[in-house]
């Protein structure tokens, strides 16, 4: 009987780490992992600034939420139009999709192409028969959840979480650009206008990339000024739950807690600060963000 019973449990652990199994998916040309489990109340989780879905912090809380949750996550991976993007990286990874940034490529999409990508998964899962819908979003994922979550999406969708997602400021977007190149922002967007969307634009930097391959109609996305950048203005439009999270740490948005104090007092906004932790959440911070998660699905089951 001891026998018969260890070979349930072995069989069991085994049963189940294929459960929680990474699975690459395609819906509409697009591409995304899904971490399947068994809750009815599915999680889509969206990668930072020129990232992947396979980055560190993505993969870490998808993986956390699944397998020690029981909640499914998909992570879309944004396809900076080339929805062949993750299929050739899965195919040759020496071509840099292990990396951070996609700072090679000819960037030819729009900032808000990733509402439009969203959708497409929102309607994946929807197919799938999820009832329950939580959009969440790192870092700049984290400012296009809350543009997509602010544009009367899905009845499905039941609320959402912005991890180090900062916001948006078009004065020290200007400012910035002016110290790292010496060029005056504004001057170079009305020179993109003037261009076909389509062609590249001469510029030394783009987003943190030197010397990019970037077209008009990436750039004057990027940086003009468009109230769908200001996380603050989206979400007041937002009356669904909405989770910040920060980390005590992070020096990529350093004061995650003061941006968002005055918003926190809407009934729906609430800010969770994670002492010690980084941008990326690295070490067991991920574990914090994957309970907050899980906590918010039982909150509003």
């Amino acid at each position: 009987m001891k026998l018969q019973a260890l070979a349930f449990i072995i069989v069991s652990a085994l049963g189940t780490s294929t459960a929680f199994a990474q699975t690459p998916v395609s819906h509409n040309k697009l591409a995304a992992d899904f971490y399947a489990a068994d809750g009815s109340t599915a999680i889509m989780l969206l990668h930072g600034t020129l990232a992947h879905n396979r980055m560190e912090i993505i993969k870490t809380v998808a993986s956390l939420v699944a397998e020690d949750y029981g909640y499914p996550v998909i992570t879309p991976n944004l396809s900076f139009d080339d929805p062949n993007r993750m299929g050739e990286a899965i195919r040759n990874s020496s071509k840099g999709y292990t990396t951070l940034t996609a700072c090679d490529i000819e960037h030819r999409y729009d900032y808000f192409d990733a509402l439009r990508e969203l959708t497409n998964w929102v309607d994946y899962l929807e197919k799938k028969g999820f009832e329950k819908i939580i959009v969440a979003g790192h870092s700049r994922g984290g400012r296009q959840v809350s543009a997509f979550l602010a544009d009367s999406p899905s009845d499905k969708i039941v609320g959402g979480v912005l991890i180090a997602a900062g916001t948006s400021d078009p004065e020290k977007n200007t400012q910035s650009y002016f110290k790292s190149t010496g060029l005056n922002l504004p001057d170079i967007i009305q020179q993109a206008k003037a261009m076909d969307p389509s062609d590249l634009l001469q510029v030394p930097k783009f987003i943190y990339c030197d010397n990019p391959k970037v077209t008009a109609r990436t750039f004057i996305s990027e940086y003009e000024s468009d109230v769908r950048h200001n996380t603050l203005f989206n979400l007041e439009k937002i009356n669904m739950p909405i989770l910040i999270i920060g980390g005590s740490e992070d020096t990529v948005v350093p004061d995650i807690k003061n941006i968002f104090s005055e918003i926190t007092k809407k009934d729906n906004v609430s800010l969770q600060m994670i002492d010690g932790a980084d941008h990326f959440f690295r070490d067991l911070y991920a574990d914090d963000i994957a309970a907050a998660i899980a906590d918010m699905v039982e909150s509003i089951k």
